[in-house]
């Protein structure tokens, strides 16, 4: 090939890459305008879920990037069990409030303005008879989700911070949670026990949610 073809080549490539790039900005963008339209009345029905669900999946390409990377497992998971409980549906109402507000990537990226967590680096937990408490908000699902998928796999949900509990799980929408007092509480609380003596281990989301795709059970 000489330059000159070798030239047409790359800027037909190149414009190629532009063309598909500004094609999914306006496919990201027709998302929101869906989620936007989905919320106008504040309310989210058991179709208008299945009709996100039905739109990422035949969007594949939006379902795996900014912001359908967030959603789309959210709804997957809301739909999985076959059943919608109203606090899944709440989580999922929060999350398209965030991205239509745009809040929730800013709480996604974690800025680095807020206090560091005393969060553990481990390469592995354990789950069968070990006792978890949940605190934050989860990009997995609601907290009661997230006790569920414990339970299913041995491992024993409690409601709060105790001097016998064995893992404190960070949710990993940690900028949104630091407005929450319980989840001040709760880790304060952890690193008071940590202090006394007592095994209480503190660890994040994807950590967690690593050891779950392992004992898929």
């Amino acid at each position: 090939m000489g330059n000159t073809d070798a030239e047409n080549a790359r800027g037909a490539s190149g414009k190629a890459e532009t063309t598909d790039a500004g094609a999914l900005g306006r496919s990201c963008e027709s998302l929101l305008g869906i989620c936007a339209g989905i919320m106008a009345d504040e309310e989210l029905s058991d179709e208008e879920i299945k009709f996100l669900d039905q739109w990422l999946h035949d969007n594949q390409a939006i379902a795996a990037t900014w912001p359908g990377e967030v959603l789309y497992p959210r709804v997957r998971h809301v739909l999985a069990d076959g059943v919608i409980t109203e606090d899944e549906r709440e989580h999922l109402k929060q999350t398209l409030r965030g991205l239509i507000d745009g809040t929730l990537q800013e709480a996604s990226a974690a800025p680095d303005t807020l206090t560091p967590l005393p969060i553990e680096e481990i390469a592995k937990i354990d789950i069968p008879g070990r006792s978890f408490c949940f605190t934050g908000t989860f990009l997995f699902g609601t907290q009661a989700a997230c006790e569920r998928a414990i339970s299913r796999r041995g491992g024993i949900p409690v409601p709060g911070v105790q001097p016998d509990l064995n893992y404190l799980v960070v949710g990993a929408m940690a900028s949104e949670a630091w407005a929450d007092t319980d989840f001040v509480r709760n880790i304060e609380q952890a690193t008071n026990y940590q202090e006394q003596g007592h095994d209480v281990t503190i660890i994040d989301e994807e950590i967690w949610a690593r050891h779950l795709d392992a004992d898929p059970t």
